[in-house]
């Protein structure tokens, strides 16, 4: 009852006489910078819902190569779909350190009586899930690095549930986005410069929500010119 996560966490959507038995189920456990708690391909035989920390989703390609298409924080729930004896369709790698409470789907196939309510709320999180790629695939559709990695630093700032966020390196970030380090550098300075974010220290930063939307709105309405139509043109010309 006291878990800072549990108005994210699907356990914290459970009656509280239900939540009290669930809670003798769970097994709280930490990961390092790294680890692989969830493996795309795999049917879990177990819920890890991450209460601190930062993770990326990994989804593998049609050309084999395995790519971040997305950033898990407190509340997400791996392993959801081998509770309906489905496989992961994404891994989930750590770019923080952190914990994660895990509960053994084994208790969901003894029926008890929470399951049901379990269940529906397992189902509402699939579709909260989908939302968040939804989110992310959005913010990979803005067309400079800088106006991505703002709204990368504003559904960092949600899916860590707080203003302060805690950074990926930016290797991670880098690779996330499809860029180089040391744009994604260049591109903090900016978002500093711009008073939409302030640093605070090497990995943490301040992140102002509604100054940072009010900012990605302004620099939309200033669009770059469409360099496939230049070019397009000047082959014309030509």
């Amino acid at each position: 009852m006291d878990c800072a996560t549990r108005s994210r966490c699907i356990v914290g959507a459970l009656a509280p006489a239900d939540q009290a038995v669930v809670s003798c189920l769970i097994r709280e456990s930490a990961f390092c910078r790294g680890a692989e708690i969830s493996s795309e391909g795999d049917v879990a035989s177990s819920l890890k819902i991450i209460k601190v920390g930062t993770l990326f989703g990994y989804r593998t390609g049609k050309d084999g190569r395995r790519r971040p298409i997305g950033i898990a924080g407190r509340g997400t729930a791996f392993g959801m779909y081998g509770c309906f004896g489905r496989h992961n369709q994404v891994s989930g790698v750590a770019v923080s350190a952190g914990r994660y409470c895990e509960l053994s789907i084994r208790h969901l196939e003894e029926k008890p009586p929470w399951a049901d309510t379990f269940r529906e709320q397992l189902i509402n999180d699939c579709i909260r899930s989908f939302g968040l790629a939804a989110d992310w695939s959005a913010a990979m559709r803005l067309r400079t690095l800088v106006k991505q990695l703002a709204y990368t630093l504003f559904l960092l700032s949600d899916v860590q549930g707080s203003p302060v966020v805690q950074l990926p390196t930016h290797t991670a970030l880098a690779e996330l986005l499809g860029t180089t380090r040391e744009s994604i550098v260049r591109g903090l300075i900016v978002l500093e410069g711009e008073r939409c974010i302030a640093k605070l220290e090497r990995k943490k930063c301040h992140v102002y929500g509604d100054r940072l939307l009010q900012w990605l709105d302004s620099a939309l309405l200033v669009q770059p010119p469409n360099r496939e139509i230049n070019e397009f043109n000047s082959l014309k010309v030509s």
